[in-house]
């Protein structure tokens, strides 16, 4: 392939240079947390300018975003006929997510990427970008359960999203402890076989 004659050597491509402001964001969010991190030291460590990195992200929340969906997929809808199933494909999507971004950090103790998620300007980007998407899976799923006759009609949906959800972000990117196919195929049974009713708590 030959290189266009106005384009100087060793300069990266647009892709290129994205991908390296990227991982030098997650880098820095590793070393310094997200109220140390510096749009200037993003651009000195990858040897940018400043204006290179906001031509692509108008500030440091949605730079940061991009960095955790870097290592993100919405996956596909899991429709297996079993809303156990389907629950536990569910469950280890949001699972191998929340792995890739940690491995990257491993070398860090105690540290989870995913804890920057709830940074206040943060966390209504990954909501439209990733999560929304992700529970609008999970409810599919759950009506289609309700369907087959799999669950009763008025299943607390949220409830029981909110709680495979809690329960891997908590397990997986607060103590570090992975949980194993099997023991998502329990919890997912567990709560289908005994499911949250849609307003027993205002009923209580």
């Amino acid at each position: 392939m030959t290189r266009p004659a106005n384009e100087p050597l060793g300069r990266p491509t647009d892709a290129e240079l994205t991908a390296r402001i990227l991982a030098a964001t997650g880098e820095l969010l590793i070393e310094r947390g997200y109220a140390g991190l510096k749009i200037e030291q993003i651009a000195k460590r990858v040897g940018c300018g400043k204006t290179a990195i906001y031509r692509r992200w108008p500030d440091k929340a949605a730079l940061t975003a991009a960095s955790v969906l870097e290592h993100t997929e919405v996956g596909e809808e899991p429709d297996t006929g079993d809303v156990v199933i389907d629950l536990v494909l569910h469950a280890t999507q949001n699972q191998t997510n929340q792995a890739r971004g940690t491995a990257a950090a491993a070398q860090v103790e105690g540290y989870s990427p995913w804890r920057v998620v709830f940074e206040p300007e943060v966390f209504p980007l990954i909501w439209s970008a990733l999560f929304e998407q992700r529970r609008d899976q999970g409810v599919h799923l759950i009506e289609r359960g309700i369907e087959r006759g799999q669950l009763p009609a008025d299943t607390d949906a949220e409830l029981i999203l909110d709680t495979i959800a809690g329960l891997t972000l908590y397990r997986q990117s607060v103590k570090g402890t992975v949980i194993t196919p099997d023991q998502y195929r329990v919890i997912a049974a567990s709560l289908v076989a005994d499911p949250p009713r849609a307003g027993s708590a205002a009923r209580g």
